[in-house]
């Protein structure tokens, strides 16, 4: 068995990307003896696995890969696969689709406590999975989530050009600056933006055509719906198909803040079902609910429901989304997605998102080229974000910058 996993382990390392990381890989402390990774599906977390495989050991009897759905694993239990491969090799063991075993954490924590010599990367697509086992790696690890791209993480793929990563402060204060340097080598950044916000926010987008990427897309939400949220035994009542009337509602919707009573009554499921469905796609990274500051789990009050990538938006209603002429929701859901990954936002009364980077505080627009700075007038630190502009002015900031702050 641990001959044919160094096989398999072989093969995926042969045909590995190696001149592309995320940004995530050097802020991980992959000497930690217990790593969990987390994020959505198809965001690249074995491909970063496999890199620091490479960097680090290059050799399968230093460290094995192995995937907990893979029959072989799933017959033997991951704790007993380890103890064979401990018996003769290793220093550390790598575990993809972890969730896919029934009460992995314990086995995990077995493992980490029976080897105190050894290294364990544990990584989960259902970060719904993960977050509901019940044994208690807390304390013995370091968690980490990876985000679908940035745009600057897009523009590194597809062109193989290395941007800096900013800071939000960075990017209000010196944006006419910092747009100039990038349109130099990025001569079309309003088409490559467009394309990003429709179909850019993961890995697989470079091999594929539009329509097989929105393929892809939805068998994940699929995946999502059917495998990840059916396990979880915290609804009182679930249906795949309200719950995928509900991400239909959020798609096509024309503002993302929603009437909790009125939504009830659209999807027909009781206010406590409608609270735990939008927990639970929090949690799976397909939707980020960005509350006020003064804002709970419970207080959906003048909070934002958005999803987690732009291209969401266009894979559950293309047709929609090309003919429309406001792209309101689609621009704040990537200002949230982006600028959420690296700071706190949050949803206002008075302007788009209040974003607090360490002690300092901004207030933000999202808007299209003509969007007015009426909003913001008057406001200490406030900013306006436009899509459709290459460079901005003063306080009117091109959105795309909000791409580069990991």
């Amino acid at each position: 068995m641990i001959e044919e996993l160094f096989a398999i382990q072989n093969r995926l390392v042969g045909s590995l990307p190696r001149d592309f990381e995320r940004s995530l890989y050097n802020a991980i402390n992959w000497n930690q003896r217990l790593i969990v990774l987390t994020g959505a599906r198809g965001t690249g977390k074995t491909t970063m696995v496999l890199q620091h495989y490479l960097k680090r050991y290059h050799d399968v009897k230093q460290c094995l890969y192995m995937s907990a759905d893979n029959p072989l694993v799933l017959k033997a239990g991951i704790y007993q696969t380890a103890s064979e491969y401990f018996k003769y090799y290793g220093d550390c063991l790598i575990v993809d689709e972890v969730h896919k075993q029934k009460d992995w954490s314990v086995e995990v924590k077995g493992l980490y406590d029976a080897y105190p010599d050894k290294q364990f990367i544990v990584l989960g697509s259902s970060a719904l999975n993960i977050k509901s086992e019940k044994g208690d790696l807390s304390r013995r690890g370091l968690s980490y989530s990876l985000p679908p791209l940035s745009f600057r993480e897009y523009l590194h793929l597809k062109y193989q050009t290395a941007q800096s990563v900013l800071s939000f402060s960075q990017i209000v204060a010196d944006h006419e600056n910092l747009a100039s340097q990038l349109i130099h080598v990025h001569k079309n950044i309003l088409a490559d933006f467009n394309e990003f916000l429709m179909a850019g926010s993961f890995p697989f987008f470079l091999n594929n055509t539009v329509d097989e990427y929105f393929n892809m897309l939805s068998n994940i939400m699929d995946k999502v719906i059917y495998e990840d949220i059916s396990t979880i035994k915290t609804l009182k009542s679930f249906s795949s198909l309200k719950l995928k009337k509900l991400l239909a509602f959020i798609a096509l919707s024309s503002i993302p803040l929603f009437n909790i009573e009125s939504l009830k009554t659209e999807i027909e499921v009781s206010k406590d079902t409608l609270y735990e469905y939008f927990d639970l796609l929090d949690r799976a990274d397909l939707v980020a609910i960005v509350r006020t500051e003064a804002g709970n789990m419970r207080a959906f009050k003048n909070s934002k429901i958005l999803f987690k990538s732009p291209n969401l938006y266009y894979a559950i209603a293309l047709e929609s989304w090309r003919r429309a002429a406001d792209k309101g929701n689609i621009r704040e859901s990537f200002f949230a997605s982006q600028v959420g990954t690296r700071c706190r936002i949050f949803s206002s009364l008075s302007t788009d998102f209040v974003v607090h980077e360490g002690k300092k505080i901004f207030e933000a627009e999202v808007g299209g080229r003509n969007k007015k700075k009426t909003q913001i007038k008057g406001l200490k630190n406030a900013c306006i974000f436009r899509d459709g502009i290459e460079i901005g002015v003063a306080n009117a900031v091109p959105l795309y910058l909000a791409g580069f702050l990991y």
